[in-house]
């Protein structure tokens, strides 16, 4: 494989010719990916182009890339839209000799709520590795790992424990349990899971789920969680009361 192959010698790179030349090509592509630009997305992929990713496995060849972006851009756009910015303080770039460039950093997912929201929803590293060839930058292979959670803020673990346990709703109980550095959210009918969700911090009280335009709100009493308060589009859907 091409990745177990390059010997990188160079310090990176964070400006420079070549580093320019990297930063417009991730910049173009990845602008490509938020607009669903699938024919500009493909002008940049290779022949044998291979992408490595640690949740979805590996995808091999253009063609199986381009049938993964037609779902992207389908069925899912329509559930959900979501939208890459890089973490510009981490973009790396390191020369390959006779080849091209190995591409390093960090970028954080957002859900787009409208044209003027978007909710941070996930962060990951990467490295894409350019190929040089007939005069032209082609993106031979792709790495994405690290996918963790990411909200608006980062809470302490003593304030996500303050949530934790089993609210009662109308219809079905509503389990709140710490998962790393954020809550998981689980509804339970017949003390059986039905539904879950990843909740992402925007205030101290206040969560939002990694789809939809849902939010969660935890009202307090003494100290203690008293309540759970749902909003969809911002207006209240639903209440739950905390199990003592």
């Amino acid at each position: 494989m091409i990745i177990l192959m390059i010997c990188v010698k160079s310090l990176a790179q964070r400006s420079g010719e070549l580093y320019n030349t990297i930063s417009k090509l991730d910049s173009t592509f990845f602008k490509a990916l938020n607009d669903c630009d699938l024919k500009k997305y493909e002008s940049f992929l290779a022949f044998d182009y291979e992408f490595y990713h640690d949740k979805q496995g590996l995808t091999v060849s253009k063609g199986n890339e381009m049938k993964s972006m037609e779902l992207f851009c389908g069925e899912q756009r329509e559930r959900q839209q979501i939208k890459r910015i890089l973490i510009n303080e981490s973009l790396e770039v390191y020369p390959v000799t006779n080849y091209g460039a190995i591409e390093n950093g960090e970028h954080i997912f957002h859900l787009v709520i409208d044209d003027n929201i978007s909710k941070p929803i996930s962060k990951a590293k990467f490295t894409s590795i350019w190929r040089f060839d007939n005069n032209e930058w082609k993106l031979a292979r792709t790495i994405s790992y690290n996918h963790i959670p990411y909200g608006k803020i980062q809470l302490k673990d003593e304030i996500l424990g303050l949530y934790e346990g089993n609210y009662q709703s109308s219809d079905r109980m509503v389990n709140i349990k710490k998962e790393g550095k954020t809550l998981k959210m689980t509804d339970l009918v017949d003390k059986k899971e039905v539904w879950s969700a990843e909740m992402l911090a925007e205030t101290e009280d206040m969560f939002y789920l990694n789809q939809n335009n849902i939010q969660i709100q935890f009202i307090m009493e003494k100290g203690k969680a008293k309540k759970l308060v749902v909003y969809e589009n911002g207006n209240q859907i639903e209440e739950a009361i905390k199990s003592q």
